[in-house]
Order: structure tokens, then C-alpha cells, then sequence
């Protein structure tokens, strides 16, 4: 059951203006505009009349009417997509309500027909980006585990045609291959299950043996980025010899450093929002990096190359917050430039490289201008060992800083991070005038191979101790009122919600849980067969998976449900792979055992995140009910929740 299940047009309006209503936050925007190669039509997500994220292209000099959406999802929104090399097809990935098994289709632009080009059960696809060449526009390579579900092997596929070929099996130990621009695979990524160590193999030809090039430890970082113009060269990510994950140039003769191509010394190279094309600009036609951005704090490009450095000069300083370069025309004459601030709708922009002239294509939300929206402050606060850890706060617009009510929201991972930008979640609390905390606590990804061990074995511990230091960190600023915090957070994060609650049940008046772990061993054990490489990791990182019981118990939230005093909101996903849903039901049992205030729901169409609109929409108007009622943030009045996925297993609560 949802909160409310109404058919409605429009926008619901809250009575207080300053709140921004959720189907704004929370329903898709149109964003990730593409060119097509010849730079003649665009491509972007948009939300169909239905209110479902799917593709529409038109003429890059045509209005917004020309366009026409190409996909056909009427449930589940599209989140990626990507142009062929012709500029025939457009290619999308599609699973089944949020299980990662995921299908990859080719839309014909020409005939408007759908192929699934990997038309599997049970069996999860991944393109393969280095695969994607104009010299072989129809065919590309993907991972799937069909042979083996542990394994991904690598296949063939023409677009045109269906075909799928198996190309290189996996021995039962690589994570990733790559393709050289003879679109054959010479790379791969071997991981040892023994040690959880990494080597860079590769071969001379298909029809050559593969060899070990470069190895990491268990404590190091490294990736394969790809095979540089001289093909006895790669570009690599590695933590080898520096403190923090550089972009290098490697020999393949012998894994040595040819040359150091970028690197900072406090944060890594890493993608923006996961997406690597973001933050590292590469000229394709001589395979050369010529700009890269870093972010320890807010998104800053570094140019390495003059050829671009005007272009950035202005594209730099046109717009304020997060600049990348999403597309470009394979002339590398129009590129699509997109600005992401924290207070506002991100900006797309055709940059025209020849007249040095920008156009704004969209807004990705342009109804957010009808709102003050709070601003995301970067914080650095001292953990009680005397270790940095960078904190967002954003606080609601036009209200003094000063005893605000808190809502803690610890990310997942835990080897994940938050960024500086636009956040939702963050505007939905600000708009209700929380204050609302992110702590990218030991063990966080992106800062460092020190900063990330600094949290092995930390689950429940010092990660923990990072998040309550932070805390109190913005109560001794005057900022937050003691009285008034909640902590809630999404899968490791709503591990460090529960721990909170009860290792700290003087500091929170409420605990969310969604899709979160409650105990270290058993959601470190029943994972999907592809996992394998991760359990030497989890072993080393999170727990002994034969041998530690007792820190099991000492640490995992379930075993110390009798501490919680504050009421606790459990969601789960019912397809997530990643944490299993009996996560959440054993904890909602312990709870329920103990007559504590509990509501649990279970969203029988998402996995380990709420993907859907209607469902986030549900969520969240349960959750503003929950810190209205315990911290006295503003309430407003339901939204208009149509065909959500909930249902609602128990309530002692009343939400």
C-alpha cells in the first residue's frame, strides 16, 4: 500500500511555499544530453507524458517540440544511455525492478524498432567502453555471465544484427578486460582470491599467451583505463609509489612508469559520480589526456594540454559550481557542457569550439527556480584521533544558522563518497529547515590509500566515532541543537544509522534504515556468485568471515537492539542483490520482539535503491512525518504517489 495511490495532474503545492514539494525533487530530470557523432542531433533523458525516464532526440538545431522519444519504459526509468559510433542506433540498459541483471537494447533510429541484445535470464551485461570504435560502428563488446555466474566472459555482438559471439572466457579470476582499436581483447584484470591482490595481464595478440605487466597488493589501488595510441603502452590508475590514486602511462614491456599524467595529494583520481568521463577529457584521435579534473572538496579541472586551454579558460569561469564534458561530435568541434551548483538546477550548454560561443540546450530541472534552495558548505572537522574528515552541511535558505534540527545522512559504500553539488535529499530536508549532515568518515573512497585502510575494520568503531565527532561538531558550532538530531542513511550508511541508535542513544531522537546491512557477518556472506573477488575484501576490510563472532556481536546493530530507544523506519528493496532483504527483516523482528517503535516496508519493485519517483515520494512523506513528529521540522501534505511499489508490513509508529 502507498500513502496515497491517486491518479493527478499537475504539481502538488505545499501549503508553506518555502517547501519545495517532493515530485520536483524527486521526479527525473531531463539531463545527460549526447551528440550524436556527426553533431547534427541531440539525445537526452526526459521524462515521458507518463512521467517515466526514457530517451528523446532531436535536431541539435531544432526546438524542443521536434523532439521524439525513442525508448518505450513505462514503469522503470532509463539512466543511461549512449550514441553508436554511426549515429544509427541509440543503446540503453534496462533490469528488472532494481535485480542488476541487466539487459542492454539498440534502438533503430530509422524504423523506431527495440532489440534486446542480450536477451538472458539470470544473467547480468556490461558494456565494454574501450570496445566502441567508428571503424566497427555495428559491433561492440560486452561482459555477461552466462557460462558461469561468477564469471563475466567476454562476447561479440553486432548491433545490426543480434549476433552474439563468445569471444575470451574467463579463467574464474579477472574483474575487467579491455579492448585494444583492433577491437581485439589484450587486457585484463586479475584479482587473487588468495591475497586479494591485483596484476595487469596482457597479450601481444589474440593469439599470443597472456603475461603479468604491473601487480598491486591488497593495499593498493589500481585500474586499467585503456591502451594508449602506441599500443605497447596503457594508461592506468594507480596508488604505487604516491600516497593517492594517479592517472599514469605504463610501459607493457615491463609495468614501468613512463610517464605521471596527473595526481593530487589529497584525493584520487576518481570518477564524478561514478561516471570517469567526467573528470578525465582525452583527445581522441591522438589518445592523449589533455585535462583532468580532482575534487576533495568541490569539482577543479587542471589542464595538461594547450590545445584546450582556452576552451576551458572560459568554460571554467562561464558558470559557477561543477563543470564537465558529457559530449562531443567526433570533429571535437561542439562539445555539451553541463554546470551542477548546489543551490540550484544544473545548466546544459552547446559550446561551439570555432566562434568560442555557448547556448543553453535545458534546464534539468527548471521548476527548482520557483524556490530558495539551501547551500552545501564543505567543512574539514578534527576526528578525536586527529584525523581530517570532510563534512557537507547544507542549511536551509534565509533561516539563521543557529539551533537548527539535524538529519544526519551517512552514504553507503562504505568505499563511496558524497560530492559538492546538487543533492535532493539534502534540498528535501533543507526545505523543511534541517540542517543536514554528510560525513565522509574513515574508509570513504576517493581521499587517499591511507584515509581508506584507516577504516578496515572500523564497521560500528572508528567510522562510527568519525560520524558522532562530526556531529558534535556542528552542535559545539552553535549551528544544531542538541535535542533535535535524527540519523538516517542508504545501505553501509544505514548500518552506521542503527549502530548510532544504539551505541549513541543519547545523541538521536530517530533512526532510518534503508536497504542497510544490521549484521557484519551474514550480509558478508550471502552474496551473489559474481561477488567472488569481493570476499577476500570483505574479509579483510569489514570481518573474518570464519573466525570473528565475537566483534560480529560486538559491533552489528542486531545484537544490541535493546539500546535503541528512538523509533526506527526500515525499508527494504525487494529484488536488492547487493544487501539481502532478511537484513532488514531480522532487524525489524529484534525490534518488533522488543515492543520498540518500529515501521517496516518493503518496495516489492526496487533493489538496493528507490529508483522509481513514486516510491522516493512515498518514502520521503513517511520520513517527514517521522522527524516532524520527533526533531519538529515542518510538515506539509501528502504528494500525489501513484502505482508505488510499497507495502507496508508493520507500523507501531503511525507513519
Amino acid at each position: 500500500m502507498s500513502v496515497l495511490d491517486v491518479q493527478t495532474n499537475g504539481f502538488h503545492q505545499s501549503e508553506d511555499p518555502e517547501m519545495i514539494p517532493t515530485e520536483v525533487l524527486f521526479g527525473y530530470p531531463r539531463e545527460q544530453a549526447r551528440l550524436s557523432p556527426d553533431g547534427k542531433f541531440v539525445a537526452y533523458l526526459s521524462p515521458s507524458p507518463d512521467q517515466v525516464s526514457n530517451v528523446w532526440v532531436r535536431p541539435l538545431d531544432g526546438k524542443e517540440e521536434d523532439a521524439k522519444m525513442v525508448t518505450k519504459e513505462n514503469h522503470r526509468g532509463i539512466r543511461w544511455f549512449l550514441w553508436n559510433p554511426s549515429g544509427e542506433y541509440i543503446i540503453y540498459k534496462q533490469d528488472g525492478g532494481g535485480d542488476e541483471d541487466w539487459h542492454h537494447f539498440a534502438v533503430d533510429l530509422a524504423s523506431g524498432d527495440i532489440r534486446d541484445l542480450t536477451p538472458y535470464d539470470n544473467v547480468s551485461s556490461r558494456l565494454m567502453p574501450s570496445s566502441i570504435s567508428g571503424l566497427r560502428p555495428y559491433d561492440m563488446c560486452f561482459y555477461m555471465n552466462i557460462r558461469e555466474k561468477s564469471d563475466f566472459d567476454v562476447y561479440k555482438i553486432n548491433i545490426k544484427t543480434g549476433d552474439v559471439v563468445l569471444d575470451t572466457e574467463n579463467p574464474g579470476d579477472i574483474q575487467d578486460w579491455l579492448c585494444d582499436s583492433n577491437f581485439q581483447v589484450r587486457g585484463a584484470l586479475q584479482y587473487h582470491l588468495s591475497d586479494g591482490s591485483s596484476t595487469i595481464r596482457v597479450r601481444d595478440s589474440v593469439d599470443s599467451e597472456w603475461r603479468d605487466v604491473l601487480h598491486w597488493s591488497s593495499q593498493e589501488h589500481g585500474a586499467m583505463m585503456g591502451f594508449a595510441s602506441d599500443p605497447k603502452k596503457m594508461y592506468i590508475l594507480s596508488s604505487l609509489d604516491s600516497p593517492t590514486s594517479r592517472l599514469v602511462l605504463i610501459n607493457l614491456e615491463d609495468g614501468s612508469v613512463e610517464r605521471v599524467i596527473a595526481s593530487h595529494p589529497k584525493c584520487d583520481v576518481l570518477g564524478f559520480r561514478g561516471d570517469p568521463s567526467k573528470v578525465l577529457f582525452m583527445d581522441f584521435r591522438t589518445k592523449e589526456y589533455t585535462a583532468v579534473a580532482f575534487a576533495y572538496d568541490k569539482l577543479k579541472w587542471t589542464v595538461l594540454h594547450p590545445s584546450v586551454q582556452d576552451d576551458f579558460d572560459l568554460l571554467t569561469t562561464y558558470r559557477p559550481g561543477n563543470m564537465y564534458i558529457a559530449s562531443r561530435d567526433r570533429q571535437n568541434q561542439k562539445w555539451v557542457v553541463t554546470y551542477e551548483i548546489d543551490n540550484g538546477s544544473a545548466e546544459t550548454y552547446i559550446y561551439e569550439r570555432s566562434s568560442k560561443t555557448m547556448t543553453l540546450l535545458f534546464e534539468h530541472l527548471p521548476k527548482l527556480k520557483q524556490y530558495k534552495l539551501g547551500s552545501m558548505q564543505p567543512h574539514v572537522v578534527k576526528a578525536r584521533d586527529g584525523l581530517d574528515i570532510l563534512i557537507y552541511l547544507t542549511l536551509p535558505a534565509d533561516v539563521e544558522p543557529k539551533n537548527l534540527p539535524l538529519v544526519l545522512r551517512t552514504h553507503g559504500g562504505p568505499w563511496f563518497r558524497d560530492w559538492w553539488g546538487w543533492d535532493s535529499e539534502a534540498q528535501y530536508f533543507a526545505s523543511r529547515g534541517y540542517a543536514c549532515l554528510q560525513v565522509q568518515y574513515r574508509g570513504s573512497d576517493g581521499f587517499g590509500k591511507v584515509f581508506l585502510h584507516a577504516g578496515d575494520k572500523q564497521w560500528g568503531a572508528k567510522m562510527q566515532n568519525d560520524i558522532t565527532d562530526s556531529v558534535l561538531w556542528t552542535i559545539n558550532q552553535g549551528i544544531v541543537d542538541r535535542e533535535r538530531v535524527a540519523i538516517g542513511g542508504i545501505s553501509f550508511g544505514s548500518f552506521c544509522s542503527l549502530a548510532g541508535a544504539a551505541f549513541t542513544p543519547e545523541l538521536y531522537k530517530c533512526c532510518v534504515d534503508l536497504v542497510g546491512p544490521t549484521q557484519m557477518k551474514t550480509v558478508t556472506t550471502k552474496i551473489v556468485p559474481y561477488w567472488k573477488p569481493k570476499r577476500k575484501l570483505l574479509h579483510d576490510r569489514v570481518i573474518d568471515l570464519e573466525n570473528d563472532d565475537e566483534l560480529n556481536q560486538q559491533r552489528s546493530p542486531f545484537f544490541h537492539a535493546d539500546k535503541i530507544q528512538v523509533p526506527v523506519i526500515i525499508a527494504h528493496g525487494g529484488n536488492d542483490i547487493v544487501v539481502n532483504p532478511g537484513e532488514s527483516e531480522q532487524m525489524f523482528q529484534a525490534l518488533k520482539d522488543l515492543n520498540k517503535p518500529v515501521t517496516y516496508l518493503i518496495y516489492k519493485d526496487e533493489g538496493h535503491w528507490l529508483e522509481r519517483p513514486q516510491n522516493k515520494m512515498d518514502w520521503f512523506w513517511r520520513l517527514e512525518k517521522l522527524l516532524h513528529k520527533q526533531i519538529g521540522g515542518k510538515l506539509g501534505t501528502p504528494p500525489p504517489v501513484t502505482k508505488s511499489g510499497a507495502f507496508l508490513v508493520y507500523d507501531s509508529i503511525g507513519l
